[in-house]
């Protein structure tokens, strides 16, 4: 009987370590009650498509980039971002040899969610916000790549909705994502591949 004990709170022991070793296991966000169906499970059915991941962009934050769908699109816009931006050696090649670069376009249904994560000491701390963009249909949001932009805070309050045409949307979102519209308005800059 003593050795079951033992052997139970060992047990019990290396659940806890591994349950609290794993941030994914923790769900630090409530989901308003519009997006609850289309975010069920996307920590553990979607594809993580980064780490935490420290972003300029977003106002200094740290950042986890999940998809439902398209990740395929994801990986070739950011190996494509690499390539073509970021690989350039003027010793090797003149500019001009270098192949434009071949983005690709996702698909209408496709979500991707940043979680948003405050920097304490240039680590993740406190959960903020999600930010959602998603791929309408065709005529959405005609010149803003028809995605629609969702932001809410870690209680679940939906802080901002909408298309990339409309002012709000375009003051906090959509103006900036249009700098990069040959990407399909998706800063992929980011991309931890798994194992």
């Amino acid at each position: 009987m003593t050795r079951i004990i033992q052997l139970l709170c060992v047990l019990l022991s290396l659940h806890s370590f591994t349950v609290s070793a794993d941030p994914f296991n923790v769900y630090p966000f409530k989901i308003p009650d519009k997006y609850k169906a289309a975010l069920k499970d996307y920590r553990t059915k979607w594809h993580r498509m980064t780490g935490f991941e420290h972003s300029g962009l977003h106002w200094q934050q740290f950042i986890v980039v999940f998809l439902n769908q398209d990740a395929k699109v994801y990986e070739q816009n950011y190996l494509e971002y690499l390539r073509y931006y970021q690989d350039y050696d003027e010793e090797e090649e003149d500019e001009d040899e270098i192949a434009e670069p071949n983005f690709k376009v996702y698909s209408p249904g496709t979500i991707v969610l940043k979680e948003n994560f405050s920097s304490v000491s240039g680590a993740p701390h406190d959960a903020l916000t999600i930010t959602m963009m998603i791929k309408r249909e065709k005529g959405y949001s005609k010149g803003f790549g028809d995605w629609e932009y969702v932001q809410f805070d870690k209680e679940g309050n939906i802080v901002l909705a909408g298309k990339g045409s409309e002012p709000m949307i375009k003051q906090m979102c959509s103006n900036c994502h249009a700098s990069i519209e040959e990407r399909d308005f998706i800063f992929a800059n980011f991309y931890s591949r798994k194992k």
